[in-house]
């Protein structure tokens, strides 16, 4: 993961994580572990919930992400989560609609 040029993110940041529920096409589930502190232990694991629904020949996507375990280091992190995940579906739907 990177986060946004200029951001006090600007840097890349490991991530692992696993799925947990993948059901073509309607909805994933999984986890993702990131932003290991020096011992490389993860300072934050999330669950996420995404759902497909065909919406007039278009999909919407809905996501729900469950902080499961967080450090305090993480709360800048946290916090843009949101504005995170908005500006990387925007740009898979850029991406989406070149390819259309």
């Amino acid at each position: 993961m990177h986060g946004p040029q200029g951001s006090p993110f600007d840097f890349d940041m490991p991530m692992a994580g696993a799925f947990e529920e993948v059901i073509a096409p309607e909805r994933l589930v999984f986890i993702t572990n990131a932003m290991p502190d020096k011992t490389g232990q993860p300072q934050l694991e999330v669950r996420n919930g995404v759902t497909f629904e065909d919406c007039n020949g278009k999909t919407r996507v809905t996501l729900h992400a469950i902080v499961l375990r967080s450090t305090p280091a993480v709360a800048g992190a946290i916090a843009g989560m949101e504005q995170g995940w908005t500006q990387s579906l925007e740009k898979l739907a850029a991406l989406l609609d070149q390819l259309a």
